[in-house]
């Protein structure tokens, strides 16, 4: 399954690229169901390799690997029609509501509730004892969001359609949930959000 999931989300990383330049880097979130495939493609890309620590120990506890990562998978394809709504007050508003959105973002990081989310995301064992496969991977999946969603938010706001953004985002999720050190790198997280808000507001 490791392996597995690596291997999607570089095709979902090969996809992302494909998507952004069929799509032109249009200025707004473009058509709904665009936006949705792109979506799906970003969520994998940056999402799979964060669950590889938690499908293997599903696997452990005899559990499915593959309904627990559907279920996971199920949630953030949802979010993606509250992304691509935040996309749009986005490019409606200017920048300004943006940069307020990664100032939120910020604040965020550095509260208990994001503390709390942080800790039973990386350590689903009790989702997986209480909970079948896709239950608990819905589980998993919204716990992934209480720790995520303002990143995800930041990521919209600072522009769905870059690369760079996505690959910054990318490798945050990553430290926070799977490095030793992740749970202690929320402050470091926060003033380079709160750095973008000042780049932004420039």
């Amino acid at each position: 399954m490791p392996v597995v999931l690596v291997a999607l989300a570089l095709a979902a990383w090969f996809a992302t690229v494909q998507l952004m330049a069929g799509m032109g880097m249009m200025d707004g979130p473009g058509p709904l169901a665009s936006f949705l495939w792109l979506w799906l493609a970003m969520s994998a890309a940056m999402m799979l390799p964060t669950i590889v620590p938690a499908a293997y120990l599903a696997s452990a506890v005899g559990r499915s690997a593959t309904l627990f990562v559907l279920g996971y998978a199920a949630l953030w394809a949802l979010v993606g029609f509250v992304a691509f709504e935040a996309a749009v007050r986005f490019d409606a508003a200017g920048r300004w509501l943006a940069v307020g959105a990664v100032v939120l973002a910020a604040a965020y990081q550095l509260t208990p509730l994001k503390d709390a989310c942080l800790r039973r995301c990386r350590s689903p064992l009790g989702s997986l004892v209480r909970h079948g496969s896709l239950r608990a991977g819905l589980e998993h999946g919204a716990l992934c969001l209480g720790c995520c969603w303002a990143l995800m938010l930041a990521f919209v706001a600072l522009g769905v359609g870059s690369m760079l953004w996505m690959a910054v985002l990318a490798a945050v999720v990553l430290v926070e949930k799977v490095a030793p050190w992740g749970e202690r790198s929320s402050g470091l997280v926060a003033l380079g959000l709160l750095g973008a808000a000042v780049w932004m507001a420039a």
